[in-house]
């Protein structure tokens, strides 16, 4: 995700690697030049040209425009609602640690395996939602769960260990029926935000509704030309340019938002939220040895 301060005027304009542009310049660039093209044929043939009139592309601008505009509110209410997802998953897992080790009484060194499994759990959660392999990390919180190596969902998988060890808490007199039920609507509430996450990751767009949209887009951009060069001429390729700039731009926008969990510039900072987890966490334990939280680097927070 991307984590700098909001540019002054000035710098609009120089801002490259943290741009939608350094993804679109190349069909900017086609626009241009077959804009360039159009040109030079109303040039050569300007009877072929004097039939056509920017009135019907105004009408489809308002159009896309108000089409793209619908999109994009549709993506990042996907965005946002991953975060929120991750956002209640920290508050959580710090309810969660902190009420058992707070509870009086037990093996403390149980209980802070457990806390310690929670961790993993983030991680892999993290690395499962992106498609990612399993971090060190998951290996490090839960080094005597052997059975993650055969699971297909690791994430729910030490749902359940964790969920196992809480019960054997409760038979073993540690703690009564009332708290065990608090704890379990913890661990409930894990795997519910966990299941509205890969809800999120595996339901796409419409596949459709995106196809229309780009269809529609670049049909737009490279029949612009035609409409303006009768009263543009030679301007034409540099307004179409920045026509171009604009529907690719949010049209590519769109398709990063609409895949919060992904490894582009603008998804959710997966990796970082995780470390806050470790570090909640191991502060409630105890531990002396806690990682610092992750800074940006280059402006983008992993």
């Amino acid at each position: 995700m991307i984590v700098r301060p909001r540019p002054r005027g000035w710098e609009l304009f120089g801002i490259w690697r943290l741009s939608i542009l350094s993804r679109i310049w190349p069909l900017i660039l086609v626009e241009a030049v077959f804009s360039a093209g159009v040109v030079l044929a109303a040039d050569r043939f300007p009877a072929l040209f004097r039939t056509f009139n920017v009135a019907p592309f105004t009408l489809l601008g308002i159009a896309l425009s108000i089409f793209l505009g619908f999109r994009n509110s549709a993506c990042y209410d996907r965005w946002w609602e991953a975060r929120r997802q991750l956002g209640a998953l920290i508050g959580e897992m710090r309810s969660f640690a902190r009420l058992l080790i707070a509870t009086p009484g037990g093996d403390r060194a149980r209980r802070v395996r457990v806390v310690k499994r929670a961790i993993g759990f983030v991680y892999a959660l993290m690395a499962h939602l992106r498609g990612a392999a399993m971090p060190r990390e998951v290996a490090f919180y839960a080094p005597e769960d052997d059975s993650l190596r055969s699971a297909r969902n690791v994430p729910d998988a030490m749902l359940r260990n964790i969920a196992m060890e809480t019960g054997a808490m409760l038979a073993e007199g540690e703690f009564g029926e009332l708290l065990y039920g608090t704890f379990d609507e913890r661990l409930t509430s894990f795997a519910a935000m966990q299941v509205a996450c890969e809800r999120i990751k595996g339901t796409p767009t419409p596949f459709p509704y995106t196809l229309l949209l780009h269809r529609t887009a670049y049909a737009f951009c490279f029949l612009l030309p035609f409409g303006l060069v009768g009263t543009l001429r030679y301007a034409t390729p540099v307004f179409c340019a920045v026509v171009a700039y604009a529907f690719f731009g949010l049209d590519a926008l769109g398709d990063e938002l609409q895949e919060p969990f992904g490894d582009t510039l603008n998804a959710l900072p997966l990796t970082a939220m995780a470390r806050t987890v470790e570090i909640s966490l191991l502060e409630t334990i105890g531990e002396r040895e806690i990682p610092e939280a992750m800074e940006p680097v280059r402006s983008v927070l992993q």
